[in-house]
């Protein structure tokens, strides 16, 4: 929701007192609906929807088919406040094999107050696990594949890169985050670079520091069609390499819906193979004085030290680089560890290009 939108949730008028007026029941509830708007209004305006406080996952331990989640509250996107008062224990044993969401949903029903006879809300909340968002608002808990009915399901190993049947938090909106969401679907050639990974996970944690954002990256063995649901593309590349004719349309058609591409060539036989891809799109010598990345959301004039321009080659969205970009940015350059101020360096040059690309 665009902070336009929100303007709906502001009250438009209100009550005029005035002596001798009766209070009937609508009078009654039209002044408390004047405060009830102002508050969701104040939550999504100044606030943002998400989760306030608590509302913790856990798979079970010793595991199996439940997950435990930890009281707390959130704020949907309507502006209401769904609190969770107990410890839940939500079992997946029933699910078939797929992708789930874990939702928390607000809910309301009328009754009767025992002691006093007068009716009440009734303020609730709803915990379940869809395949897609419901049309009503809703605050995401967790995500989860399941492999197949009744499967063990565990917390993550790695947070960062949940695997099957592990719960995945990447996506939990905290309220602390006061700035957006980038996915990344990260391609490293061979995929079982684990360099590259590393250097991303890092990233990840930094830019949550530096920038109130919410970075998650999924790494792929190879291109294909998945890569269209994510805001931008990375790919490292070691070795020869062909680029098929299927996966420059996928590029193609990726980057003609506005998402980025950044290209590293990791040794000198992965730059030649991805050179194929940045010639494709016509990539160019970079201009400093008009290049975004330079200086957007830090300020540069020249790339970090290990990078030289005449090795980094743009087009409107797509980034080549055929020096160490990634790895660096895990804090080492060849095998040697990196001083902090050069971290610092590729890192703050690491978020220039990732906001570049994928915005």
């Amino acid at each position: 929701m665009n902070d336009i939108a929100k303007i709906k949730y502001f009250p438009k008028y209100s009550l005029k007192a005035y002596d001798g007026m009766s209070i009937t029941a609508d009078v009654w509830e039209m002044a408390h609906n004047e405060h009830r708007d102002a508050m969701r209004a104040h939550m999504l305006s100044m606030h943002k929807p998400g989760i306030i406080c608590g509302l913790d996952i856990h798979a079970n331990d010793p595991a199996d088919h439940y997950v435990f989640i930890s009281p707390g509250a959130a704020v949907d996107d309507m502006g209401r406040v769904i609190v969770v008062d107990q410890t839940i224990a939500y079992d997946f044993g029933d699910e078939n094999a797929g992708s789930y969401l874990l939702l928390l949903g607000y809910g309301e029903h009328e009754k009767e107050d025992l002691e006093t006879k007068n009716k009440v809300m009734q303020h609730e909340y709803i915990i379940a696990a869809r395949q897609s968002l419901p049309k009503q608002p809703v605050v995401e808990l967790a995500r989860l594949t399941i492999s197949q009915k009744g499967a063990v399901i565990r917390d993550a190993v790695d947070p960062f890169q949940p695997g099957k049947n592990e719960l995945d938090l990447r996506y939990r909106f905290v309220r602390n985050f006061i700035g957006d969401r980038i996915r990344v679907a990260a391609i490293s050639i061979p995929s079982d670079n684990y360099a590259v990974y590393k250097g991303w996970r890092v990233l990840m944690s930094e830019m949550e520091q530096m920038l109130q954002l919410n970075l998650v990256v999924d790494m792929f063995p190879e291109i294909d069609e998945r890569i269209n649901g994510y805001d931008m593309v990375y790919i490292g590349a070691a070795g020869t390499h062909h680029v098929s004719d299927v996966e420059l349309a996928l590029l193609r058609q990726l980057y003609q819906n506005g998402k980025g591409i950044l290209l590293e060539g990791l040794d000198a036989a992965g730059s030649a193979s991805l050179k194929v891809i940045a010639d494709a799109f016509k990539a160019a010598p970079i201009n400093s004085d008009i290049c975004r990345f330079y200086s957007s959301p830090f300020f540069f004039r020249v790339p970090p030290e290990q990078i030289a321009e005449k090795h980094l080659t743009c087009a409107k969205k797509l980034i080549f680089c055929t020096d160490p970009l990634v790895i660096p940015w895990s804090g080492d350059l060849n095998g040697n560890p990196l001083p902090r101020t050069e971290i610092r360096t590729n890192l703050e040059w690491g978020a220039n290009l990732v906001m570049y690309c994928a915005r």
